[in-house]
């Protein structure tokens, strides 16, 4: 297989897929079929049964979520709202079109949810498309303080046409610089805020920044893709509740549902703007069979009471701590390092975050690189960003992530072999499934 792929990638990516390319030789449906099986069947022994993951962007559905996925189902068209589709014979899709919303905007204590957009990137553009025209600014925490790319010019606000700007941010807060806020709002002038973040130690201020924000004449969107399973627990904090006028987030990753994104607000008329963007504006038919398990999901959250939420931040404490006590550097260690399931190693005295990161991973343990709020101007990602989200869904105690810290500092602090930690991060694996079947 030669085809050329992507010939403007980086040299790098162009190198890997000439790689797997020059290792794919029977195009065949039969030869097709058995590398899709194959690959298949080793990404999951490396995430689900060998590897410790630790990337804060992922999860895994719970069984009831799982077993309604139906993917005949996403491939039936659904276009237009209950009872005025496009195509007709659609009555029990109605069903879910009806429950999943219901579901999500009860969970977050708002009036209304948006559901069908298929991922949180999709949704920040409905905002951005329903809230600004083009020409507009928008002002978006710095990409070294968590700014994801779809605030960013690069991203889904360059689609739109906007102008984006940086907010004043203080490093030592981890938060906006509410001091330099005001000054900062009167002199840019933005139509919208993003505030919410790819790394989220402690929360914003949100009643503070939304009231600088407003009194701008502006409105503030608060993106909680990474803290959504938090805030829809009733933990970290209730953005919506704290003066946000929207809220946008991924359903997987600490939600812990099917991949896609959801849109909520209190405001009727910010609702219908905002929908009208996903549908007839960015959507016309779209894969439904997220509705089935994104609800159980949300059914299940409300249920939970706040305990899977609750195990996860103090899971991101226990590892923090041991991380600590190894000789790591983390942020927020003189505030107790989190009050998320996320936490941070500052790596610049090991290589830099993505050297930490690929040595780890070459030890079975999965992690990304990510800038800090205190590094250098054009400074490569000094820190490596930690979630434990999935390994509390997968069964990890307190001893478990004060072992897997220890292997961390193997690798990166005392310079064993990757090979052999990689069979103790496959060790444990097996322990903690061995110990979950009783």
């Amino acid at each position: 297989m030669s085809d050329e792929t992507a010939p403007w990638a980086s040299p790098t990516a162009r190198d890997r897929m000439a790689l797997v390319a020059s290792e794919i030789q029977n195009l065949s449906p039969e030869g097709v079929a058995e590398t899709v099986r194959r690959a298949l069947r080793a990404h999951a022994r490396q995430f689900d049964t060998e590897g410790i993951v630790l990337y804060a962007g992922t999860n895994v559905m719970s069984t009831a979520a799982r077993a309604v996925v139906d993917p005949v189902v996403g491939g039936r068209p659904s276009m237009g709202w209950p009872g005025e589709k496009y195509q007709s014979g659609l009555d029990h899709l109605d069903t879910l079109e009806v429950l999943a919303p219901t579901l999500v905007a009860r969970m977050l204590g708002c009036r209304f949810a948006e559901v069908r957009c298929h991922s949180a990137t999709m949704a920040n553009l409905a905002v951005y498309t329903a809230l600004t025209e083009p020409g507009d600014t928008i002002a978006v925490l710095p990409e070294r303080a968590g700014g994801h790319t779809s605030h960013h010019a690069v991203g889904a606000p360059g689609v739109r046409g906007l102008r984006v700007v940086d907010l004043p941010y203080d490093a030592a807060a981890h938060d906006v610089d509410l001091a330099a806020l005001g000054p900062f709002l009167e002199r840019e002038r933005p139509r919208l805020v993003v505030i919410g973040a790819s790394l989220l130690l402690f929360p914003h201020d949100v009643a503070a920044i939304a009231a600088a924000v407003h009194a701008a004449g502006a409105l503030l969107l608060y993106d909680a893709s990474h803290m959504a399973g938090l805030v829809a627990a009733g933990r970290f904090q209730r953005p919506l509740a704290e003066g946000a006028d929207v809220l946008t987030f991924s359903t997987y990753k600490s939600f812990g549902g099917p991949p896609g994104g959801v849109i909520a607000t209190d405001d009727a008329a910010l609702a219908e703007r905002l929908s009208t963007a996903v549908f007839p504006g960015l959507t016309a038919n779209y894969d439904a069979s997220r509705l089935a398990p994104l609800a159980i999901t949300a059914a299940e959250v409300m249920a939970d009471g706040g305990g899977y939420a609750d195990r996860c931040v103090a899971a991101a404490r226990t590892l923090a701590a041991a991380l600590a006590a190894e000789g790591f550097t983390l942020a927020g260690a003189g505030r107790g390092f989190t009050e998320s399931h996320h936490l941070a190693v500052d790596a610049a005295a090991l290589g830099g975050g993505r050297a930490a990161m690929d040595r780890l991973a070459a030890a079975g343990i999965y992690l990304s690189a990510i800038g800090l709020p205190w590094q250098a101007p054009g400074e490569p990602d000094r820190g490596l960003r930690i979630g434990t989200q999935e390994v509390v869904r997968r069964g990890f105690g307190p001893d478990d992530l004060r072992r897997t810290a220890a292997l961390m500092g193997d690798v990166l602090l005392r310079g064993a072999a990757p090979g052999p930690i990689r069979k103790s991060a496959v060790h444990l694996r097996r322990e903690i499934a061995h110990r979950a079947l009783g």
